[in-house]
């Protein structure tokens, strides 16, 4: 038996359709011989796909590259990439990558001056801090 509403095929005895909920006619219940007329089910609806970026070519990834090679044009660019809703998605992810990766060689060139810094301090000053014996004591001492 077959479903009136959308043409969702049905065991025998079935009082409701599981595909769309319509109530099943009696007709088709009882058993009566079809009446030639077949009911198609409903067309599905379309939806466009989102339009796919295309890769970029390895001329675009070096013309990329040397552009990098700029010291402040490099910058804007990974910015102006980076927060553009409209450009390619790949040179996108591209500037964000690009982007942690000078924030986590900012940080790291930071804590490593700061040590290296006050090493050179205290060989400046003339405060080593191995001269008690312990050289773990006196870093903790020259630290703090």
């Amino acid at each position: 038996m077959r479903c009136e509403s959308c043409g969702e095929v049905l065991p025998d005895g079935t009082r409701y359709c599981t595909n769309c909920g319509a109530e099943v006619s009696p007709i088709a219940e009882q058993g009566e011989a079809p009446s030639g007329q077949y009911n198609y089910p409903p067309e599905q609806q379309y939806y466009p796909q989102p339009v796919m970026d295309a890769p970029l070519t390895v001329g675009q990834y070096i013309g990329m590259f040397l552009l990098m090679l700029i010291p402040l044009v490099n910058l804007i660019l990974l910015l102006v990439w980076a927060f553009n809703s409209s450009g390619n998605i790949n040179r996108r992810n591209f500037a964000r990558a690009a982007l942690i990766m000078m924030l986590i060689g900012l940080v790291i060139s930071i804590i490593l001056t700061i040590a290296f810094g006050s090493l050179f301090l205290a060989f400046w000053r003339g405060n080593f801090p191995w001269d008690n014996g312990n050289w773990w004591e006196g870093m903790m001492q020259f630290m703090g």
